[in-house]
Parts: C-alpha cells; sequence; structure tokens
C-alpha cells in the first residue's frame, strides 16, 4: 500500500516538477551549444554552461521552446522507465568532485547575436535578478553555490 501512495505522490507532485526541471536543463543546453558554436568553440565549456543557464533563468522561453523543451524532459522520463533501476551504467563513470576552475570570472563570446547579447546582458543583470517563483529561486541558488564552490564569479 505505502508503495502505491509513493507511486501516486510522484505521479501527481514530482513528476511535473521534475519534467520542468528537465525541461529548463534541455533548453539551456541548446543555449549553451549556440554560444559555443557562435564562439567558435568545439564543445560547450563551463563558461558556456553557466551562461546558459543563467540565459534560462531569466530569458522566458517561447511557447514553441517550451513544446519542445517538455517533449525532450517527458522523453528522458520515458527513457528513465523504460530501464531497470538496478543495471546502470553510471557506475562506468567516476566523476571527481573536486575540480577546480581557479578564481575567474565567466567568460563570453563577442557575437551580436540576439542569443549571445542577451546572455551579456543576462550575465550582467545576473546578481540583481529576482526570480518570480520558487523554482526560479531554488535554479538561481543552485547556480550561485556551483558557482562559489569552484570560485567562478558571473
Amino acid at each position: 500500500m505505502d508503495s502505491e501512495i509513493t507511486n501516486e505522490l510522484y505521479d501527481d507532485a514530482l513528476e511535473p516538477i521534475i519534467k520542468c526541471f528537465l525541461g529548463q536543463m534541455d533548453s539551456a543546453m541548446r543555449v549553451s551549444d549556440v554560444l559555443a558554436k557562435h564562439g567558435s568553440s568545439e564543445e560547450i565549456t563551463v563558461d558556456h554552461l553557466i551562461t546558459g543557464l543563467v540565459y534560462r533563468l531569466m530569458i522566458p522561453m517561447s511557447d514553441e521552446e517550451v513544446d519542445q523543451s517538455l517533449d525532450a524532459a517527458q522523453q528522458i522520463l520515458n527513457r528513465l522507465d523504460d530501464t531497470d533501476s538496478g543495471s546502470s551504467d553510471d557506475e562506468d563513470y567516476e566523476v571527481d568532485q573536486n575540480v577546480t576552475f581557479g578564481s575567474r570570472k565567466v567568460k563570453t563570446n563577442n557575437c551580436n547575436c540576439d542569443i549571445c547579447m542577451k546572455a551579456r546582458v543576462c550575465l550582467l543583470n545576473y546578481e540583481n535578478h529576482d526570480c518570480g517563483d520558487p523554482l526560479a529561486d531554488k535554479f538561481k541558488k543552485a547556480i550561485t553555490m556551483t558557482c562559489t564552490k569552484h570560485k567562478i564569479y558571473i
């Protein structure tokens, strides 16, 4: 019986929050990819990722972006449902939690396209950005905490 309640709680309360978070991450990664390409980088760097996260926090998605991000989030959730929780490839990867980048400011590119310009403005206004809801506030706190931990300044 407790298992049924737990599954129902997940379906009713947590799944939409997780789906929203995954959608935000998917969209932030797409923005980070644009920033990397427009900065002539062959890969997404930490700076691109941070900037993409800040951009996505501060710039609302269009209806099309919301649909695309929620579809991507649902695909991720479906893949998680399809995999057996006992067999994970994550065990094959070792994550170094002590990676440091040195004390430095987030680097930006010089592209003047709409996304790149807005991204630079977002970085400039990040500290004073007032989040409109608790989930956005948690998103901002996670960005700030991670940057602080790794001594990267926005």
